[in-house]
C-alpha cells in the first residue's frame, strides 16, 4: 500500500478512502460502516455474502448453499497462523471447485476492522465466499465446535455435507495439501 488519501465532504459527513495502486476504493459514512467497496478481483472469484451482518446462525449461513458440501475457514485479520495458511488457498480453492464444494471464509473480526478484513481478502487472493461473522453467528459456531461462547481457536476448518450436516469440525490445515484433500473426500463419502 503506497499511501492513504482522505477527503471529507462536510455537507454529508462522508469520508472517502482511496488506496493507491490497489484498485480498491471504499466509502465510509459517519457511522464507520462500509457503504461501497470494490474488490480488485473478478466478482465470480471473490464474493462477499450479501447481508452477511444479518446471518445469526450456522443454519442461516448454510441456507445459501443448499445441496452443496461446504468447507468453512474460520479466521481473523489478527491471526498470524491464519494468514500463513492463506499461502495455500489457491490449490484448496481449485480442489474444492473441481469437486463441487463451496468455500466460505468466516472472519471473527469486529465491525471496526471491516476495511482491514476486505483488504486481507484482496491481498491474499482468497477466492470463494466471505462473511464477517456477527456476534450471534460467532456464538453459534463456537457452541457447535467448542461447546461454548467466546472460546475459540483460529484457524479452524469445518466441513459440512450437502445436507448441512457437520462431518468434520477439525479438518487439517490447507498447508497439508493432498492429505487434506483425501480427508475431505473420505469425510464426504462416509456422510
Amino acid at each position: 500500500m503506497k499511501g492513504l488519501s482522505i477527503f471529507s465532504c462536510t455537507t454529508v459527513l462522508i469520508v472517502n478512502l482511496f488506496i493507491s495502486n490497489n484498485n480498491t476504493s471504499c466509502s465510509l459514512s459517519s457511522s464507520n460502516k462500509i457503504n461501497n467497496y470494490s474488490l480488485k478481483k473478478d466478482s465470480n472469484q471473490i464474493r462477499i455474502v450479501t447481508n452477511y451482518n444479518h446471518i445469526n446462525s450456522i443454519s442461516e449461513l448454510l441456507d445459501s448453499f443448499k445441496n452443496k458440501p461446504v468447507f468453512i475457514d474460520l479466521w481473523a485479520t489478527w491471526c498470524t497462523p491464519c494468514l500463513e495458511e492463506f499461502k495455500y488457498s489457491k490449490p484448496l480453492y481449485e480442489y474444492l471447485t473441481k469437486n463441487g464444494i463451496e468455500i466460505i471464509y468466516v472472519s471473527f473480526d469486529k465491525e471496526k476492522d471491516d476495511l482491514l478484513w476486505r483488504k486481507r481478502i484482496n491481498a491474499n487472493d482468497l477466492f470463494g465466499n466471505h462473511i464477517r461473522a456477527s456476534k450471534p453467528l460467532q456464538d453459534s459456531l463456537t457452541t457447535l465446535i467448542w461447546g461454548g461462547i467466546d472460546a475459540y481457536s483460529l484457524p479452524n476448518y469445518l466441513l459440512f455435507n450437502k445436507n448441512g450436516k457437520l462431518v468434520n469440525k477439525d479438518n487439517l490445515h490447507p498447508s497439508t495439501g493432498i492429505t487434506l484433500f483425501k480427508q475431505i473426500e473420505s469425510d464426504l463419502k462416509e456422510n
